[in-house]
């Protein structure tokens, strides 16, 4: 029996567009190649203000388990919100509301996969997820922060003769 392998893209976008606070606060998900090619916030950043955004790419590695090989794949997601320029009690106000949102987020994940049982969460290690808060100056006009999710799942690397000349 094949286990399907957790959609990040899918899953993100099914949260914000089903919790009640990214629907109040108008927050849309998108998708971006790491941080520094925000292309689905520059579509979008003129009519929209506040995002989750998806890293559509991911980081690997590899790894010894004894017994056997494991991948290791993490998935960023970012919550951002827009901000009034040089308004601290603003500022503060939206860090509280992406904070809130974050929680909100695992909360369901950490449902779906201990409560539920939902195969495509098997391999995710909710235990412990890193998260961090975007600095004052980090984006200019917005806050928020990112968090990362961690799959780790068994891999074959058994050499087969059939593969080499």
């Amino acid at each position: 029996m094949e286990i399907s392998k957790f959609d990040a893209i899918a899953e993100m976008q099914w949260m914000t567009e089903h919790n009640k606070l990214c629907k109040e606060h108008g927050f849309k998900a998108v998708t971006a190649s790491g941080p520094e090619n925000l292309e689905g916030v520059m579509a979008e950043y003129r009519k929209t203000e506040n995002f989750v955004i998806i890293d559509d790419t991911s980081d690997n590695r590899v790894f010894c388990g004894k017994p056997g090989w494991f991948t290791v794949s993490t998935v960023t997601v970012w919550i951002v919100a827009a901000t009034h320029y040089n308004d601290g009690d603003d500022r503060k106000e939206k860090m509280e509301l992406c904070r809130e949102i974050f929680r909100q987020f695992l909360a369901r994940l950490i449902s779906e996969q201990q409560v539920k049982g939902r195969q495509d969460l098997m391999f995710m290690e909710l235990e412990q997820v890193l998260y961090k808060e975007l600095g004052r100056y980090s984006l200019n006009g917005a806050t928020g922060l990112y968090f990362m999710l961690d799959s780790q799942e068994p891999t074959n690397l058994v050499s087969r003769k059939d593969e080499w000349d």
